[in-house]
């Protein structure tokens, strides 16, 4: 389910799948990094290890999106699409441990792996994306969305389905 429209990072790029992309990241993976974070600190590491494959199962997805995918894949579709692409974050979920009876050591070193995918995804994103989970977040959201939207128009085409996206 790519598109053919896909073929660089230019401005028809962003208004059609880098936008996708970027706010599947604030939706799905940055929640991710803080449940990991949390895990860690409440010393629940199979909880941790579990937000781990979370995150990576996202960035995986936003990647996906990028490269142009359009719609919003079943369950089965989402993990079978995991279970055989190269990416680098299905890649690193794959290596994953069990969550069940995880380790600190395990945790921690899947947390090294998760940061270090998003790393790269960030340096990936068309846009820099205001962490969603601040008493201020909502509105830059907002912002970037409505200038998305107002460039998409002046570009010829339609609204964004921001629900389009999701797993």
């Amino acid at each position: 389910m790519t598109d053919d429209r896909v073929g660089g990072t230019d401005v028809m790029w962003l208004l059609t799948h880098g936008a996708g992309m970027a706010w599947q990241y604030a939706m799905a993976v940055q929640t991710a990094l803080t449940d990991i974070d949390a895990a860690i600190a409440a010393e629940d590491y199979p909880v941790a290890v579990e937000a781990c494959a979370v995150a990576l199962r996202a960035m995986a997805y936003c990647e996906q999106v990028g490269e142009g995918y359009t719609g919003r894949p079943t369950h089965v579709e989402h993990h079978v699409h995991l279970a055989v692409d190269g990416s680098p974050a299905a890649l690193a979920l794959r290596r994953l441990p069990p969550p069940c009876g995880a380790t600190a050591e395990q945790a921690q070193e899947a947390r090294t792996t998760v940061l270090a995918e998003n790393e790269r995804l960030r340096a990936r994103l068309p846009l820099t994306i205001p962490v969603m989970r601040t008493a201020n977040g909502f509105f830059p959201i907002m912002g970037i969305a409505g200038a998305l939207e107002k460039l998409r128009a002046e570009s010829g085409l339609g609204a964004m389905d921001w629900d389009q996206w999701g797993i």
